[in-house]
């Protein structure tokens, strides 16, 4: 077993040296940063062959593999596993043996697929938003108070108001945090984390 950095996983696996027909094996371990990048390694390493990836991940993170799911290349495992659970899970893995039942492989490939249209209907429904609306919301997002947006974009408290009140109204969002979290689902790489801590109200906030 060899330990490799992850930044170096990519260059030290896919080299032309490799055996052909020898199937190779990758433990993956991931603390859910920057998880769409590290998907798509994990889909370009897949696609070269003669490999098996064990992917570990935290939880909320799972469903965002579920597209790797549908052969039996990729595997995976929660971080919920305890260090001597994953030592055995790693001695079967090596093994040939798969780690997941097919019915939990299929849920997360529908999770997944659930996920992905849900996100993509988001995005149409923020990409109803005229320029100064979208200015306002990603403001918002970014932790300014209605004030500070107005200040930023040279308009008055009122206006602002009233662009989030319409903005509101085109994305469904019952409250200012409610839209703030469609545009960080949207934008953000983990489905998780999808609504953004409270704050102490205020009229800010209404």
């Amino acid at each position: 077993m060899e330990f490799h950095a992850w930044e170096h996983v990519m260059a030290d696996l896919v080299e032309p040296s490799r055996v052909p027909g020898r199937v190779r094996y990758l433990v993956a371990v991931f603390d859910g940063e920057g998880t769409s990048e590290a998907v798509e390694d994990i889909r370009e390493f897949v696609a070269v062959g003669d490999v098996r990836v064990a992917v570990v991940t935290s939880a909320p993170d799972a469903v965002w593999w579920g597209g790797l799911l549908e052969g039996t290349a990729v595997d995976l495992v929660t971080m919920t596993t305890s260090l001597a659970k994953l030592r055995e899970v790693i001695d079967r893995f090596t093994g040939g043996d798969l780690l997941m039942e097919q019915e939990r492989r299929r849920a997360l490939s529908t999770a997944w697929s659930e996920a992905l249209d849900k996100r993509q209907h988001l995005a149409a429904q923020l990409g109803a938003l005229s320029r100064q609306q979208m200015r306002v919301l990603e403001l918002l997002a970014s932790g300014r108070r209605v004030h500070e947006v107005a200040d930023q974009l040279g308009i008055a408290d009122g206006t602002v108001r009233s662009h989030i009140k319409s903005l509101r109204a085109k994305l469904g969002a019952r409250t200012q945090l409610e839209a703030v979290a469609m545009l960080r689902q949207v934008r953000q790489d983990r489905p998780a984390d999808l609504v953004p801590m409270p704050r102490a109200a205020s009229d800010d906030s209404r």
